[in-house]
């Protein structure tokens, strides 16, 4: 990218002590994912006028209390100026990490201005660190606000036309055992624990049979043919393209849920790469896959090769673990990006919800960094998974066909 494209500028760095942080950055991936930004406190420095020496020290005190109370351990951030903050978050990613830091500016606004405007709100997205120049694009705070205060995943789907999405949900054809099946798509949105921004969108599959519109449950795929799997996860990935971001740095990435079984043969390899209307490097920046059926049976060689290649495919792959006393035993030396639970499926009264999330997370804990519940049924039970120890959480989702219905 050249510094002469529009509302992209060049921010020359004016601390001496930066060095080492710019250059642990420069060739990290962390700009490609845009969890790299500047928050500047310059409108508290106008408002200041010639009292700024003197309310300084203040301004950068609270603003580093804040930004330690928001970012986590492994998180970076670093003044580089008389009025900017350089962040780098590795707990979350582009317009989600962008919401963190905009919520420290909003605080430390309203503290020293009294509100936190929109005009005062300046944050800006670093996209490359050459020596001591960092080239930077300026964030929009309506359009971080847009995306952080949504609720459910229903605007994305608005995002999307009704039209291109009754192409792709539902899908239906004949199985190997000659019965049809149905498979219809939910969009639903996994949200930071900690920081109670939408993080990820997260595709969820429904299969039925056509004719009784009985529901087979993840746990009963095993009886469906190889053939049958693999048309299943076709139909995900391509419902799914319809919301992987052209830029993964502003909106919001997708997880794709699909099987080893499909992943691990070249047909499968060969079906993600060619996502209809998803170009490769679209699926390298703003997919991840999520590999439902790893078990005891499934070869741990033969995982980690996988994972390995399709991790060079797409922007991450997470595992869904079954709840047992030895889950992690299925997936042990395969780097994976996260690890899921998906609690819709267990059917538990709360009071044993509650007791399965702890013995899971004391065994997913440090695992992976990212440990998602999903299919829950409450809001309340975000905070269940909140105090087990999960960092991200999704209520389950109505199939978007229905969102559709009710929007009309």
């Amino acid at each position: 990218m050249s510094a002469h494209e529009p509302g992209l500028s060049v921010t020359k760095i004016a601390a001496t002590d930066a060095a080492v942080v710019l250059e642990r950055l420069a060739g990290s991936d962390r700009l490609e994912r845009g969890a790299v930004f500047i928050i500047s406190v310059e409108a508290i420095r106008e408002r200041s006028g010639d009292r700024w020496p003197r309310r300084r020290d203040d301004v950068w005190g609270y603003l580093g209390r804040k930004l330690n109370e928001y970012l986590s351990y492994q998180d970076i951030h670093h003044r580089i100026s008389e009025t900017d903050v350089l962040v780098a978050m590795t707990t979350e990613d582009g317009v989600a990490a962008q919401a963190v830091g905009m919520k420290v500016l909003e605080d430390v606004l309203e503290f020293f201005l009294g509100s936190a405007e929109r005009i005062d709100i300046r944050l800006k997205s670093v996209s490359r660190i050459e020596g001591a120049e960092l080239s930077c694009t300026p964030l929009d705070p309506n359009a971080i606000a847009s995306v952080r205060d949504r609720d459910s995943a229903a605007p994305y789907m608005r995002d999307v036309s009704a039209e291109a999405e009754r192409a792709r949900n539902p899908v239906s054809f004949v199985a190997h055992n000659g019965q049809r099946l149905q498979v219809t798509f939910a969009l639903e949105h996994i949200v930071s624990l900690r920081h109670g921004v939408t993080a990820v969108l997260r595709v969820e599959p429904t299969v039925t049979f056509s004719a009784t519109g009985e529901t087979i449950p993840p746990r009963r795929f095993h009886r469906l043919a190889d053939d049958d799997i693999a048309a299943i996860d076709r139909a995900t990935l391509a419902f799914g393209a319809l919301f992987i971001p052209e830029d993964a740095r502003n909106r919001p990435p997708v997880i794709l849920p699909v099987s080893f079984r499909t992943m691990g043969g070249r047909k499968g390899r060969q079906a993600l790469i060619n996502i209809p209307g998803a170009p490769a490097e679209r699926v390298r920046q703003g997919a991840l896959l999520e590999i439902v059926d790893i078990d005891r049976g499934t070869p741990h060689g033969r995982l980690v090769e996988v994972v390995s290649l399709v991790g060079g495919l797409t922007r991450g792959v997470l595992a869904r673990l079954q709840a047992s006393r030895e889950a992690l035993a299925p997936v042990q030396d395969a780097r994976f990006n996260g690890l899921t639970l998906d609690f819709a499926d267990l059917g538990l009264p709360d009071a044993r919800l509650e007791e399965v999330m702890r013995v899971m997370t004391r065994q997913m804990r440090g695992k992976a960094p990212a440990l998602i519940a999903q299919g829950l049924a409450e809001r309340f039970h975000m905070e269940m998974a909140d105090a087990a120890g999960f960092t991200h959480a999704a209520i389950r989702a109505v199939p978007a066909t229905v969102t559709r219905q009710d929007v009309a």
